[in-house]
């Protein structure tokens, strides 16, 4: 008869864990990126009272005869299912569509996972969880070792231009913000009289100048990337696209100051760096975090910061900066970042594991690696192997509220019955108690 209390006493602790975890879930119904756990039973060691008897001759077989001595909670596990989407309009909130985790930095310098995407951009231009955690980035599509480079953006910039003595060398094509140029001709008009230049978009720089001092009266020179174009009796000289878009590209204008028709610096190397003097400077007035995790951050002037694919190795990045109207983009060798930043602070790293349900909760919407994770695979969005981000949103919690009333109420009854179970077992033993006496 006591073996019925303490089997009613495992059926009573294992209610009690079941609500424990029915507890936890409801009470992170609102947590970010939060994962409701379910547990799972089996039955424990059997009192074997005899193994049976195979049938012989004379007499059938017998089956055995066991008594189960009550249950467990064989595991705990976690729902990794995606959760609800929470749109909130901040661009720096992530919703992970897919598999995979966000790679954050603890306090103590521990790589951490995490579902929750309520990011921020804090003073120092760090892109933080509000606990602190810090998003780590990559420059790696793929990797069996993770990154521990913080995303940090530069919140303050200075810019530098610097011109190339030898840009006339270089072909149209190949010209800072403007691989757009097209062939045809341009017109040249000067004292009333228009003449039509060729432009070749395969030519160099220094062709187009060539053609354009082959129209009489004219003369145009070429100087650390800049071009002017003056007429020789000192009157004014309008050039206007033709077929070639060549003039606008170029942002071939007139100046008074000048007396000549002059163009933006056409091939320069443009130095961006941490801004000391705020008065000289550009502040941060947005960041904006693409699907394919990739962050460009946009600056007080309108000018824009962002990394994209090498064209040399596609699996790396480089900086790409974008000025503003005409819009003018550098690239690769042509940008120059001194102190800010490197490539790897504008792309998210994510990660993946073979067995998710392996990670090891560690508290504040984190996990970290439990033996029976397996081996992580790091690596970049673009990858395709962690699915895609969606800004100005986040992932909610996954709990099921009427999944976790059912389960709440079966508790209950598990606790009951188990209960009465318990108290009927203690009666009998009374009973008997009393029949000694």
């Amino acid at each position: 008869m006591t073996q019925a209390l303490y089997t009613s006493q495992t059926g009573l602790n294992g209610a009690q864990t079941k609500l424990n975890v029915v507890a936890d879930n409801i009470a992170n119904m609102n947590t970010v990126g939060f994962k409701q756990s379910r547990v799972n039973f089996a039955d424990i060691y059997y009192n074997t009272i005899s193994s049976g008897s195979a049938p012989s001759s004379n007499l059938g077989g017998i089956n055995p005869r066991q008594i189960g001595t009550g249950v467990r909670a064989a595991e705990i596990i976690r729902d990794f299912t995606g959760g609800s989407s929470v749109a909130t309009g901040i661009s720096t909130n992530l919703a992970i569509k897919g598999n995979g985790f966000f790679t954050v930095m603890n306090g103590n310098n521990e790589l951490l996972y995490t579902r929750a995407g309520n990011f921020s951009v804090d003073a120092e231009g760090y892109l933080v969880l509000p606990n602190g955690y810090k998003a780590l980035g990559t420059d790696n599509q793929r990797s069996s070792t993770g990154s521990t480079v913080p995303i940090k953006i530069p919140v303050m910039i200075q810019t530098e231009t610097i011109a190339n003595a030898n840009a006339g060398g270089k072909t149209l094509s190949e010209l800072n913000g403007n691989v757009e140029i097209t062939s045809g001709n341009i017109e040249v008009v000067v004292n009333g009289r228009t003449t039509q230049v060729n432009i070749d978009a395969n030519g160099t720089l220094n062709d187009a100048v060539a053609a354009i001092n082959a129209v009489d009266g004219v003369t145009a020179t070429l100087t650390d990337g800049q071009l002017d174009i003056r007429a020789d009796d000192g009157s004014q000289v309008v050039l206007n696209n033709g077929t070639s878009n060549f003039v606008s590209q170029t942002g071939l204008t007139w100046n008074d100051a000048s007396g000549s028709v002059a163009s933006k610096t056409l091939d320069y190397q443009q130095v961006v760096r941490t801004g000391t003097d705020v008065a000289n400077s550009q502040k941060v007035t947005s960041v904006d975090i693409h699907e394919d995790g990739i962050l460009e951050v946009t600056y007080a002037n309108g000018d824009k910061l962002t990394a994209v694919a090498d064209p040399n190795d596609e699996t790396k990045l480089v900086f790409r900066y974008t000025t503003g109207s005409p819009a003018v983009n550098i690239m690769g060798d042509d940008l120059d970042i001194t102190g800010v930043a490197e490539p790897a602070n504008f792309q998210l790293q994510m990660a993946n594991f073979v067995n998710p349900d392996g990670l090891v909760a560690v508290g504040s919407n984190a996990y970290k690696d439990g033996p029976n994770a397996g081996s992580a695979l790091y690596g970049s969005i673009s990858a395709g192997a962690f699915g895609t981000v969606n800004s100005g949103e986040y992932e909610g919690s996954n709990v099921d509220l009427a999944e976790q009333f059912a389960d709440m109420i079966i508790s209950q009854r598990m606790l009951e019955a188990n209960s009465r179970v318990f108290n009927t077992a203690s009666n009998i033993l009374q009973t008997l108690s009393y029949l000694g006496q």
